[in-house]
């Protein structure tokens, strides 16, 4: 998800549950002395729910430029003098001080899917006091093998059938590998089991960001397996925050992992569930049981993704695409302190199948100048 845009942080500012436990937290684990850092901070909406709480002081990390309006914020409320902001990953800046408290939404859906639990490492290392804490401190991935027929029929079968008189039922195997993030409102089916934790991070301690999850059930009525739902669960102070489907709702959702053939599972048979990600790669989910064994992967959602292995391999050697030197040219002139309209003219000239006018070369030379330019221009 970009988190650039303000509509990205509505969800967020106004769920009304996950915040309420967030402040209780906050409340319960600071004193008028406490030091707190908000990592990830996006509008503030925690490190200024600290700051109301009158800590001494509250830093505000956030690499995206929201944060700036967080600093507004905090100023219509009379906090600012307690707030202090960095626009940068926690890895590019120095804190005066080391912090009582480490707030943070480092999780996502699926507790290692957004990358960002070795930031929320490197923090606590460089950061923490001794003695000091986290929210959360622990968080907890379950899975549940569940008949989800509407679900499968939506994402997977439905490649079965023709679209506009054409046979897509190739495509099926691609959409069965497939992770799909479901609407609370979608997201209620029959579970098969009772939901088993999978992976488990102490997140004080913890300093491995893979996923290596696998837990035994129990199925406790027959019934066709569609799939594994997955949801996440998070301590914060004494209370604990799950995204199931049967929790209150929050702007985390829970998730569905499809199987494809399904899978008749028989009750009072024993099942192994896995689920496994190296950080940064792909998902990988398993079911194994005297009924059947299905495993998936996110890998093999995308036509190109042995093409894409072979990238990633340690010993091959890249070479730039066209994409690859229209971008090395901008940067190159970038760095020579070249004006906007000199690098775009100069794309125009150099690449005539790409742009066919200046507006074009233009808009894209704006597009590198906002991911990498740095500040201080002239």
């Amino acid at each position: 998800m970009a988190y650039t845009r303000i509509s990205s942080h509505r969800s967020m500012v106004f769920d009304a549950h996950r915040n309420e436990l967030y402040a209780k937290a906050i409340r319960e684990l600071t004193t008028p002395e406490s030091v707190v850092l908000d990592l990830g901070a996006g509008l503030g909406i925690h490190g200024l729910i600290a700051a109301a709480a009158n800590v001494k002081k509250v830093y505000l990390v956030e690499p995206e430029s929201v944060i700036r309006l967080a600093l507004e914020v905090a100023k219509a409320n009379g906090l600012a003098d307690r707030v202090e902001v960095f626009e940068a990953p926690v890895e590019q800046i120095s804190l005066p001080e080391p912090v009582d408290l480490i707030v943070s939404v480092f999780t996502g859906d699926l507790l290692y899917s957004e990358d960002l639990l070795p930031s929320l490492f490197y923090a606590r290392d460089r950061y923490l006091r001794p003695g000091g804490r986290m929210v959360p401190d622990r968080a907890e991935l379950v899975l549940v093998p569940v008949s989800a027929p509407a679900i499968h029929e939506k994402y997977s079968a439905c490649w079965a059938q023709p679209g506009g008189g054409i046979d897509f039922s190739s495509v099926r195997r691609f959409a069965a590998n497939d992770i799909y993030w479901l609407r609370r409102e979608e997201s209620k089916t029959d579970f098969l089991a009772e939901p088993a934790v999978v992976s488990s991070l102490d997140l004080m301690t913890s300093t491995d960001a893979d996923c290596n999850g696998k837990a035994g059930v129990r199925v406790h009525h027959t019934g066709l397996c569609h799939g594994l739902m997955a949801w996440i669960k998070m301590r914060l102070g004494q209370a604990w925050l799950s995204t199931s489907p049967d929790a209150p709702e929050v702007h985390w959702s829970p998730v569905f992992l499809p199987l494809d053939p399904p899978v008749e599972l028989q009750a009072g048979e024993e099942i192994i569930l896995g689920l496994n990600r190296p950080a940064g790669g792909d998902w990988t989910w398993t079911l194994e049981g005297q009924s059947g064994t299905r495993r998936h992967s996110s890998f093999l959602s995308r036509p190109d993704g042995p093409e894409r292995l072979k990238k990633f391999a340690p010993d091959y050697r890249p070479a730039l695409g066209q994409d690859g030197e229209l971008a090395l040219q901008a940067l190159t002139m970038m760095r020579e302190s070249n004006s906007n309209r000199d690098i775009a003219q100069a794309l125009l000239q150099t690449h005539p199948g790409r742009f066919n006018e200046l507006d074009a070369a233009m808009q894209y030379v704006q597009s590198l100048v906002k991911r990498f330019a740095r500040g201080g221009g002239v």
